[in-house]
């Protein structure tokens, strides 16, 4: 049996995907003419829990592709339970830990659209894994939305069709090193356009230890590529995940 099948189902309902909705900006004319709010909906990245129904951590460029997060902008995160027929929403009430050098923030969710539904807790690790010790990545490609309505505010009301379904995949700790006090690693794990912000998890014990944030650049002949994927080790930010009630093993 594959090593890595108890360790997904361990972790897969602890995962979910990030959703953004923010005010479209219009020009002045424009705006006097439609006198009504627009906002665009997607699916930005992934984040996961290490508190039950309550915090999750995620990558901090999802909020606003590398900018200060916009306050007037609205987050809900999405649980996919066995990635079944059925998701639900939580909304993003606060903020905890938004720390854009380190590329870390910590999402809070209120009570969830339908009652009874429940996010558990991932373990995390500040151990430094082996490289070439094996890893699993786990987080949700962003899929287009067809439809999904909107209140004047921003505030999400419903509908909307999209394929929302987690994806893992497995590798090893291709490099890792110490850039000015912080720990990085390499992962020789492909990633796709959604999954930012996901967890990196180590097999024994099955923990958390690494953010999904994103690549080095490598230099080519032709120009840069993307090169070896990577993330910074949860070490960097253990005191407030220690202090928020992470179960650090």
């Amino acid at each position: 049996m594959s090593e890595f099948i108890q360790p997904l189902i361990r972790i897969r309902d602890s995962v979910c995907a990030v959703m953004r909705i923010l005010q479209v900006k219009q020009s002045g004319s424009k705006k006097k003419q439609e006198g009504v709010a627009q906002f665009n909906l997607g699916f930005v990245g992934t984040a996961w829990c290490i508190v039950p129904d309550r915090l999750l951590v995620t990558a901090h460029h999802i909020l606003n592709e590398g900018n200060p997060r916009d306050p007037n902008d609205r987050f809900y995160v999405y649980s996919v339970p066995g990635n079944g027929r059925q998701c639900y929403r939580f909304p993003v009430a606060n903020f905890p830990l938004e720390d854009p050098a380190l590329d870390i923030a910590v999402l809070e969710v209120g009570p969830p659209d339908k009652p009874g539904q429940h996010i558990p807790a991932m373990p995390v690790t500040f151990n430094h894994p082996d490289d070439g010790t094996r890893v699993l990545t786990y987080g949700f490609p962003a899929p287009k939305i067809i439809g999904g309505r909107v209140d004047s505010t921003g505030r999400f009301l419903g509908g909307g069709q999209f394929f929302l379904k987690g994806h893992a995949n497995e590798g090893i700790v291709a490099a890792q090193y110490d850039l000015a006090g912080v720990w990085f690693y390499d992962f020789n794990v492909g990633w796709h356009h959604g999954e930012s912000g996901g967890p990196v998890i180590a097999l024994d014990p099955v923990a958390a230890f690494c953010v999904i944030q994103h690549y080095r650049t490598v230099q080519a002949p032709d120009g840069p590529y993307p090169g070896p994927r990577q993330g910074r080790s949860l070490e960097c930010v253990r005191q407030q995940l220690t202090a928020m009630g992470a179960n650090v093993l």
